[in-house]
């Protein structure tokens, strides 16, 4: 069944801030950008961001429309016990508001998280070695991704309060033969950090499938280049990666801002 789209956007827009609005508008574009970037699974696949000045609450892609679809105004409105505190005629999933939820609520400093199950982070999910520090991309991430063990399913209460506490301090997990969570102190950190570790994924499995060994560099170099490029607070509204998504956003998206 096609998804009901709000016939008055408008509504929407006036019974929020100026920047919960804002963000709506950046959200529905990050949504738009990972599937024009990356090849994502349905409906099943969604970002979520901290509302400004709502500390306990986050927005999150409703339940029955793909990435594709995501507009400012069908973005649903949830606290971090998993409760919709707007109105609405759109729902998340449970998987949706769960994870987010877990993940809010246990760690204030993340502003904004990132779940996919693409063909490359859903490989690497399913390989024991996890993410391979063989490329610019993977070191980003060299020491700091943690694992979640696939044991619970981690869409119930029960599964997320795990995946969160397996989270732990870090900002990038593997659910293991699930997919990925980025999270970040800004949605275009967790934005951008998806991209790269996207890329890496991408990368293993290539180098892994093409039967030779491949070079990995040595510790002092992984280390390196994760101070340098792995570093959170780096990426804002003003970042280059980000500014250029935005334009593109523009050209090709503008009606995910109503």
């Amino acid at each position: 069944m096609k998804p009901t789209l709000l016939k008055k956007p408008s509504l929407v827009r006036e019974r929020v801030t100026d920047a919960e609005w804002q963000l709506r508008c950046e959200l529905a574009a990050a949504h738009r950008l990972v599937a024009h970037f990356v090849f994502v699974d349905m409906t099943y696949n969604h970002i979520s961001a901290r509302v400004p000045g709502e500390a306990s609450h986050f927005l999150v892609k409703a339940d029955n429309v793909f990435m594709e679809q995501v507009t400012a105004s069908n973005l649903v409105k949830y606290d971090v016990d998993g409760n919709k505190v707007m109105e609405s005629e759109y729902a998340a999933s449970p998987a949706a508001y769960n994870v987010h939820a877990a993940v809010m609520k246990a760690r204030p400093d993340i502003m904004a998280a990132v779940h996919t199950h693409s063909p490359a982070n859903l490989a690497v999910s399913a390989q024991k070695c996890g993410l391979l520090p063989i490329t610019q991309q993977a070191m980003r991430f060299y020491n700091r991704i943690a694992y979640y063990p696939n044991e619970v399913d981690d869409t119930t209460p029960e599964g997320t309060r795990l995946l969160a506490q397996s989270l732990g301090d870090k900002w990038v997990m593997i659910l293991e033969n699930h997919g990925a969570l980025v999270a970040g102190t800004s949605l275009p950190e967790a934005y951008i950090f998806h991209h790269f570790f996207e890329l890496a994924c991408r990368a293993q499995i290539g180098a892994l499938a093409g039967g030779t060994p491949v070079i990995t560099p040595p510790q002092h170099v992984c280390e390196e280049r994760v101070k340098k490029f792995g570093r959170m607070g780096q990426y804002t509204t003003q970042s280059r990666d980000w500014v250029a998504s935005m334009r593109l956003v523009d050209d090709l998206f503008p009606q995910c801002k109503e």
